[in-house]
């Protein structure tokens, strides 16, 4: 196993949420970030399925760009940051994982926190290894795990204002996923081109 941490080169990973706005509010999305990014990945390149970690992020971290909907993402009946600031997916490992050209493709299970609520998710993910590609961008020696996914949730389901203004707000929310951990040291050439 080897350890990859999110947090060195943080700026280059990204957790974006899309809302899909109601009859009331128009047409379109309104999207929103989460500037900081934590966690660990324990990624083997023997057995990928047996790959785990976690990713924290603070509630009180999500900005849509619009101080109403920043002001209003934040109040108890929605994400009550202030009470609840953890948002935790904790990686319990990888199904149906094969390969496509130089990238694996899998099912990432665990569990989400979210509001002090525990729930089982799946996530299909695309995984691509680099090695010795941390020195691009910070010119320490390591490798890179780039994990790319979308989540769907509902807003019922994890008591986000659960049944109320779907006519602003619909029940989906969509989060896609980007995450860059690097390792402390870089593995030793291996014979596939998956692992350059």
């Amino acid at each position: 196993m080897t350890e990859f941490d999110l947090q060195p080169l943080g700026k280059l990973s990204q957790i974006d949420v899309r809302l899909q706005k109601g009859a009331l509010f128009g047409v379109g999305q309104v999207r929103g970030s989460f500037d900081r990014v934590r966690g660990r990945i324990q990624f083997s390149t023997k057995s990928p399925s047996k790959t785990v970690g976690s990713v924290h992020l603070d509630a009180r971290a999500l900005h849509f760009g619009y101080h109403k909907v920043d002001g209003d993402a934040h109040q108890p009946i929605w994400l009550n940051s202030m009470k609840y600031p953890k948002i935790v997916f904790k990686l319990e490992g990888l199904r149906n994982a094969h390969w496509q050209g130089d990238a694996l493709n899998a099912d990432a299970f665990g569990s989400l926190l979210l509001k002090n609520k525990t729930s089982p998710i799946t996530l299909p993910v695309t995984i691509k290894y680099l090695r010795n590609g941390r020195k691009k961008y910070d010119r320490k020696p390591g490798d890179l795990i780039i994990l790319k996914g979308q989540l769907s949730l509902s807003r019922e389901k994890f008591g986000i204002n659960p049944g109320s203004m779907l006519d602003v707000i619909q029940d989906g929310i969509v989060v896609h996923v980007t995450l860059v951990g690097c390792s402390s040291g870089k593995r030793p050439l291996l014979p596939s081109r998956l692992f350059i």
